[in-house]
């Protein structure tokens, strides 16, 4: 059995609680002055940046772009996602979402009609969705609502 020698640790000059005492950077106190929602963005961004095109981060992500406001990221992430998903109606559906809420009503339509071809037919949603609503008072609105009748 080979020899081992033992060396004895003086652990007093370690002090290993000093970062306690000191304050935390501004920039990591920031962050707990963040909406639960930024948190997420920031998460999810950073998830992309790490593992690349994932389509499950670009769902999470552009749901909550969405949500707080940010139309003109969401429809980015939302194009990505109908390239990634060429024939997922769901994908078409919060693309003509996103259009909507920024006021591109034909694009939205468009993307709408594309969902609907696909075999989107959640009619009750649809009419009560409210990133639709600039969309109901067009003529197109009642035509769509025809062919998912239908």
């Amino acid at each position: 059995m080979a020899w081992i020698e033992k060396i004895a640790v003086n652990w007093n000059h370690w002090d290993l609680m000093a970062w306690a005492r000191e304050p935390l950077p501004g920039e990591v106190l920031d962050r707990f002055n963040e909406s639960q929602e930024t948190f997420e963005i920031r998460f999810f961004e950073d998830m992309l940046v790490r593992l690349g095109d994932r389509e499950e981060i670009f769902v999470a992500l552009g749901e909550l772009y969405t949500r707080t406001g940010r139309y003109r990221e969401g429809l980015a992430i939302d194009r990505r996602l109908v390239t990634l998903r060429p024939r997922d109606s769901t994908a078409f559906y919060n693309l003509a979402c996103s259009y909507s809420l920024l006021k591109e009503k034909a694009r939205a339509f468009t993307a709408l009609k594309r969902a609907i071809e696909l075999g989107y037919r959640d009619l009750e949603h649809m009419a009560a969705d409210p990133d639709l609503e600039n969309l109901r008072s067009d003529p197109r609105w009642n035509d769509l609502l025809d062919v998912v009748k239908s």
